[in-house]
């Protein structure tokens, strides 16, 4: 049964994404595609939710979880085969460099395999359902909450709690996997132009200059009132739409920054522009953060790419006062000479808090080779013993309270980021990426 829920929400995002690409086709007539609907609630479908640090293991299995690394280092040399890691950042290949130096019994057994994001959720149920598991240790950034939802939930992996590593960690941060470090995705702004600082407050002020009375950009006149120059990259991958989501899903502290900020109601302008079609694309009505979206799909905005090309384009700054959003990561640009910086304490929020998770493939063939391997990734017991320090870098925190990374000078709490909320966003996700392409279509200039 598991698995055919699994399977049924594939199919409505596969059906979403053909029946935006129908609504684009019929834009320029202005109708809509038969059957496309009005309704829509935003609703998300129901899922069970487990203990955020339950032992995922089955009953009889060996205590992993409380084992040293030199405990799992004697079962993992009795292990066959090798440990292999799908990993969709390179981060993981640096792990399996010091590893092998660190545990040299296991120099020949081990195996990186880079993966991309958006595959190895389909590459590990194919391999899982035909009896033919090739990974051991999946490592991944879940910005959407995909890989708990369809690949945890549904017993394709298993979450590997270290006791005493958990300590150190915020519990609401294990939620939905074992998190070896956090990032965000910020946007850019260029310090030249702006030396006193952020010059934005909100996500309100990135939308600054829609006329309501239009709906665009161009007011009766014909002129352009888009006052910033917006740079992204896809807004369709998961980092992006989720991110879009996580905003709908607080879409009334949406509206109430609005009235709190511009001192009157927030205009729902979007609604003449729905079409929902339940159970496969919708949007709710009188949502703040939709209304957010409708209002940035309508501006002139340039996708690129690469998140250097983002960030050099916020440097340069060619039309005027400019935004950028890519990775945090790319900051480390102003080593060489560019004059940008993170968007930081917007209200509400600035963002949410994206974790890096590691899992246990469930079903393979070194279990406690695996599990040596994620805690290792994560510092051992002291956060000192393992690898953990060689993920310090730009644009990536430490989520252990034992352990700090230095690389970036400012705090999580500087830049005002919250917890994710997958239970939802896993939902809205799929309508983010069908109405971002739906809306952009609609859009009178791009």
């Amino acid at each position: 049964m598991k698995k055919e829920e699994n399977a049924n929400m594939k199919v409505r995002k596969y059906l979403a994404l053909l029946l935006v690409l129908l609504f684009a086709l019929c834009a320029a007539c202005g109708k809509p595609p038969a059957g496309a609907t009005d309704a829509g609630s935003g609703n998300t479908p129901e899922v069970t939710q487990g203990n955020a640090v339950a032992d995922t293991q089955a009953p009889d299995a060996p205590d992993y979880n409380n084992m040293t690394m030199e405990e799992l280092y004697e079962l993992a040399k009795l292990e066959k085969g090798k440990i292999t890691v799908y990993s969709t950042t390179a981060t993981a290949h640096t792990a399996v460099k010091k590893f092998v130096k660190a545990f040299p019994d296991l120099a020949d057994k081990v195996e990186y395999i880079e993966s991309e994001t958006d595959t190895v959720a389909d590459r590990i149920e194919t391999e899982h359902d035909t009896g033919n598991i090739n990974a051991d240790v999946l490592q991944v950034k879940d910005n959407s909450g995909e890989i708990y939802y369809e690949l945890v939930q549904y017993d394709y992996l298993d979450v590997f709690y270290p006791t005493a590593v958990c300590e150190h960690i915020d519990e609401s941060l294990l939620k939905y996997g074992m998190p070896v470090y956090a990032s965000y995705s910020p946007w850019y702004y260029n310090t030249e132009a702006f030396p006193d600082g952020c010059p934005i407050k909100s996500w309100w002020d990135i939308v600054q200059g829609y006329n309501t009375q239009t709906e665009s950009y161009v007011d009766a006149s014909g002129k352009n009132t888009q006052y910033w120059t917006i740079y992204t990259k896809d807004i369709t991958s998961p980092s992006y739409a989720a991110l879009w989501a996580q905003l709908i899903v607080d879409g009334n502290a949406m509206s109430a920054q609005y009235e709190a900020q511009y001192g009157e109601p927030l205009e729902f302008t979007y609604m003449d522009h729905l079409n929902n079609s339940p159970g496969i694309m919708e949007f709710p009505e009188n949502n703040g953060g939709v209304e957010l979206l409708w209002r940035f799909t309508q501006m002139v905005s340039t996708e690129l790419d690469d998140g250097d090309q983002v960030v050099a384009a916020v440097d340069e700054s060619l039309n005027g006062p400019t935004l950028g959003l890519c990775s945090g990561g790319k900051l480390d640009n102003i080593h060489n000479g560019l004059t940008i910086a993170w968007v930081t304490g917007l209200e509400p929020y600035t963002a949410f808090l994206a974790c890096e998770y590691l899992y246990v493939i469930n079903g393979c063939d070194n279990p406690a080779g695996a599990r040596l391997f994620i805690l290792f990734e994560l510092g051992g017991a002291d956060g000192q013993s393992g690898c953990l320090a060689a993920f310090d870098a730009t644009g990536k925190w430490s989520i252990r309270d034992d352990f700090d990374f230095t690389a970036t000078a400012i705090t999580k709490e500087e830049v005002n980021l919250k917890s994710p909320d997958f239970e939802e966003i896993y939902g809205i996700y799929p309508n983010v990426k069908a109405y971002w392409i739906y809306w952009r279509s609609l859009a009178p200039t791009k």
